[in-house]
């Protein structure tokens, strides 16, 4: 899908960043829930979540030192996509950042990548450790931490995270990475799962996540060979 409606914007350092991958997460719960996902990230809000909140905010440090080639960091980067606001409608409650023409450009989507890292629970279980290691013997990768668009923005948010992820192969090529990783939630019938395949990424594994309280996590590894 072209990126042409959206601006991928990767300057990243202002905390209303984080405020606003934080609220995009709030938003989605309810949908979640409407479309029979619930279980995916539960009903507790991020923001009444301290650990998934500071999570969130601890990307925009690590995407900003990456950015400036700052020696000793992390490598990663966050992404986040622009829908510039035409109708001059009420954006109150949204977030938004006014252009050097006086043209508002609405925050509807984020994406975070990172280079040669796995999630712990990716890492460990017994049907995807091989994976993890062999492609940390194999060379370069990046892995899609977070990829988010905020319902609150209405039809705006369309096509969002299609060209978040377009973003983000181009990102992981121009690192030499040989592919692009990301987990997602197997339940409701793989609807999700079906999103990413569509996008051309291929599901290698799958696995589960013990969680305190609740049923098991059903979750999916998947991958997209990159040509560097």
């Amino acid at each position: 899908m072209s990126e042409t409606k959206f601006h991928i914007r990767e300057v990243c350092h202002n905390p209303t960043d984080g405020d606003f991958i934080v609220a995009a997460f709030d938003s989605a719960l309810p949908h979640l829930a409407s479309v029979g996902s619930g279980d995916q990230w539960g009903s507790t809000p991020f923001s009444e979540r301290a650990e998934k909140r500071q999570r969130m905010y601890d990307c925009i440090p690590l995407s900003e030192a990456s950015r400036l080639n700052q020696e000793g960091s992390e490598r990663g980067r966050l992404f986040i996509a622009e829908a510039e606001a035409h109708d001059r409608s009420d954006l109150q409650g949204l977030s938004f950042r006014i252009g050097d023409r006086g043209n508002r450009f609405l925050s509807v989507g984020a994406a975070f990548v990172r280079e040669k890292w796995w999630p712990g629970y990716v890492r460990t279980h017994d049907s995807t450790k091989s994976i993890c290691e062999n492609a940390d013997a194999g060379g370069m990768f990046c892995y899609l931490e977070v990829l988010i668009s905020d319902f609150r923005t209405g039809t705006a948010r369309k096509g969002a995270g299609a060209a978040l992820l377009q973003r983000a192969r181009a990102y992981s090529v121009s690192r030499g990475a040989k592919a692009l990783f990301l987990d997602c939630w197997a339940g409701n019938s793989g609807s999700l799962v079906q999103f990413y395949t569509g996008q051309g990424f291929v599901q290698v594994a799958d696995f589960s996540t013990e969680r305190p309280d609740s049923d098991a996590w059903p979750g999916s590894l998947l991958k997209l060979e990159l040509e560097t």
